[in-house]
């Protein structure tokens, strides 16, 4: 969709950071209004290492990590349908997503038995209205998902809607006519872990940057500091797979993405 680079950009940094050595795969919030696209921009390209649910349970999320221990990401097209069961549903589905992302699930016991986990730690993108990012905001806070999770919260401004707008007519045309196919093509991850340099000098700007955030979001910022770190070295890597190296490059996409990390405030794209 026109004006989503950017987002896209974030979405597939994101994704290596699943592949990156020394790196937790982050995990990541969209955040906007009905309409802006969040769902199709995470399903433009497929990729092996990423799996996307309509729906998820915590019993469920236990059955994708078994049948699948290659994923880095679960993606969750919209959380509202996630967060839509009863409640005692919904607190062990976040309870489950807190420590897939955290720690990594590993062993469960249950009346039904012990399941064992391999690589049980895995990312999490997901889509959600800011309406409901308000309302579950005070239960999430309290254990501790919100800063497990990169909130990127966004809208879009008029001269962008109307281009969009103009995209779509486009596209209607020409479809019509028989004369417009898509192309979508596989987003490429590395098949084994990569190593990416990060040079000390950097290293202190990215800290800069998230130690501001995380005074300005009222927390501690540890979890929120590992994030713009992994980021910056996933960005890099989508840069060069060879001798991939954290640049100023990479710290001014950390800077840029920064002005969108909030679970209330959407910046326009």
């Amino acid at each position: 969709m026109i004006g989503t680079e950017f987002l896209r950009e974030l979405i597939e940094s994101v994704i290596l950071t699943g592949r990156i050595k020394g790196c937790e795969p982050v995990s990541l919030l969209l955040i906007a209004a009905p309409e802006s696209g969040k769902t199709s921009v995470v399903l433009s390209r497929p990729c092996k290492v990423v799996e996307a649910y309509a729906d998820v349970t915590g019993k469920g999320i236990h059955k994708i990590l078994q049948a699948n221990t290659n994923l880095t990401h679960i993606v969750i097209n919209d959380l509202v349908a996630t967060l839509s069961h009863k409640q005692s549903v919904n607190r062990y589905t976040i309870s489950q997503l807190n420590a897939m992302t955290e720690e990594g699930i590993t062993n469960i016991a249950s009346p039904s038995g012990i399941e064992k986990f391999t690589a049980g730690k895995r990312g999490v993108i997901a889509s959600l209205t800011l309406e409901l990012a308000t309302d579950a905001r005070h239960w999430w806070n309290k254990v501790g998902f919100t800063s497990r999770m990169l909130p990127f919260c966004y809208s879009y401004p008029a001269d962008l809607i109307v281009k969009i707008k103009e995209s779509i007519d486009f596209d209607a045309s020409s479809n019509r006519n028989g004369t417009h196919k898509i192309s979508i093509k596989d987003f490429p991850v590395p098949e084994k872990s990569i190593s990416v340099e990060y040079p000390q000098s950097v290293v202190a700007d990215v800290r800069r940057v998230a130690d501001v955030r995380s005074m300005l979001m009222k927390e501690q910022g540890m979890r929120r500091l590992k994030q713009y770190h992994h980021i910056a070295m996933g960005h890099a890597a989508l840069r060069s797979r060879i001798r991939s190296r954290v640049t100023v490059e990479d710290v001014k996409f950390i800077q840029r993405m920064d002005r969108y990390v909030s679970y209330d405030t959407p910046e326009p794209l």
